[in-house]
């Protein structure tokens, strides 16, 4: 009997709790229109106790934001500064986006409702560049099969990719990039009466992970980021050309595989200049220079010997390098959602 009684009360609480939400819902709807009735007549504190139910129980955001505006401009007519800077940081944390109005509202209201710092807690975008990825290459060991020097070249290579940002406050955030990169560099030498070149291209997914630092309050912000990143190598392919000067015969190899030839990861540091433009309240614009500091060598040491085809038609062996690059991204960041900085 007592299982059975469990069952229908528990069944009747099923069904009508979807209605008890409809009726709280309208019924906080007509609590804000009569509250706004009782403000634009001076009764204050009954307009401040009906708004008291609805703020408690009801389920849509609009309803209270538009609840916590008539609370905030009842506790500023009533002098009442503490209560309606609560009242105003609630409205902005239901709605970040919310702007008063210069005309209709009071000067003391918009006054409250600009003093509230509201920030983007997490963001998400897309960024890309192209032709505007250039890598540099740094020799801390030289490897010969005679005696030449080879010259390194910096080419263009590309970026794009995703990326990810947390702020902590309003100037500081942390930041987590996810990127395709392209990073490409050209080698030439002549030795025994040949002059060769080679072309490399390296393709990695670098994950940088950085803290930014934004200054000033406007639109436009400035902002500068230091942190470090890791590559994880794709691809890896060489394009060898050989020229015998005596007779001008030549030879090529195209795309030579060469992920053997280099370590799969390779770490640096980051640092970054650049500015934001906010167009819209829920995302900005950024441009931004980069540039990646390589600390790790990219050649495999163990496999530098492997590709007999190289020594012998080329005469070449890899070097001990390091790569950096400097890098131009513009891109766009949509805000995902916010907090109110309360004080």
């Amino acid at each position: 009997m007592i299982k059975k009684s469990a069952f229908f009360a528990f069944l009747f609480l099923l069904m009508t709790t979807p209605v008890f939400k409809i009726y709280a819902q309208e019924n906080c709807g007509g609590a804000i229109v009569n509250a706004k009735a009782l403000y634009d007549q001076g009764k204050l504190r009954e307009a401040i106790d009906g708004l008291t139910p609805c703020l408690t129980n009801s389920l849509d955001r609009t309803n209270l934001w538009k609840g916590y505006e008539i609370l905030a401009l009842c506790y500023l007519t009533l002098n009442d500064p503490v209560d309606a800077r609560k009242a105003g940081e609630n409205l902005m944390e239901l709605n970040p986006q919310f702007l008063p109005s210069l005309i209709k509202d009071p000067k003391d209201f918009v006054d409250l409702i600009n003093s509230i710092t509201v920030i983007p807690k997490f963001s998400l975008g897309i960024a890309g560049g192209a032709g505007i990825n250039n890598t540099y290459v740094d020799v801390t060991q030289q490897y010969n099969v005679s005696n030449f020097s080879k010259n390194y070249k910096s080419q263009i290579g590309e970026q794009f990719g995703v990326i990810w940002g947390y702020n902590i406050s309003r100037n500081f955030e942390l930041g987590v990039d996810l990127y395709s990169s392209s990073k490409n560099y050209g080698i030439s030498y002549q030795t025994n009466n040949f002059n060769v070149t080679d072309n490399e291209h390296l393709s990695y997914v670098e994950v940088p992970l950085y803290v930014t630092y934004s200054y000033g309050k406007g639109r436009l912000r400035p902002f500068i980021k230091l942190g470090g990143y890791e590559d994880f190598l794709l691809s890896a392919t060489s394009d060898f050309s050989a020229k015998y000067n005596p007779d001008n015969t030549s030879y090529s190899d195209n795309n030579v595989n060469s992920s053997d030839r280099r370590n799969k990861t390779s770490t640096g540091l980051m640092g970054g200049i650049g500015f934001s433009y906010k167009f819209n309240p829920g995302a900005h614009l950024f441009v931004e220079f980069r540039y990646n500091y390589g600390i790790s060598n990219i050649v495999n040491d163990g496999n530098r010997y492997a590709d007999q085809n190289l020594i012998f038609n080329y005469f070449y062996l890899d070097d001990d390098m390091k790569i950096s690059n400097g890098l131009f991204t513009i891109g766009i960041v949509k805000y995902i959602n916010y907090k109110v900085i309360r004080e």
